[in-house]
């Protein structure tokens, strides 16, 4: 399975960062997803670290649609 970063600037400010199959994109149900990263670089540094983790791991479980906001640091 090839596994995708995508990060977008949302309308309401600040990123989103979501990881989701390449071959079966389903952006309501992803592997991992969070929309409040306040820079890109933030969002991209959080979206590669959790990439590397979902890598190896052996059982995937999609989020159907929750989106959480990250602990960010004041």
């Amino acid at each position: 399975m090839k596994l995708r970063l995508h990060v977008h600037h949302v309308r309401t400010g600040g990123w989103c960062a979501d990881i989701d199959d390449d071959n079966d994109r389903q952006p309501d149900d992803p592997y991992w997803c969070v929309d409040a990263w306040p820079t890109l670089e933030s969002a991209l540094t959080a979206g590669c670290a959790e990439l590397a983790k979902l890598v190896s791991t052996a059982d995937l479980s999609r989020l159907s649609g929750t989106y959480y906001e990250p602990a960010l640091a004041a």
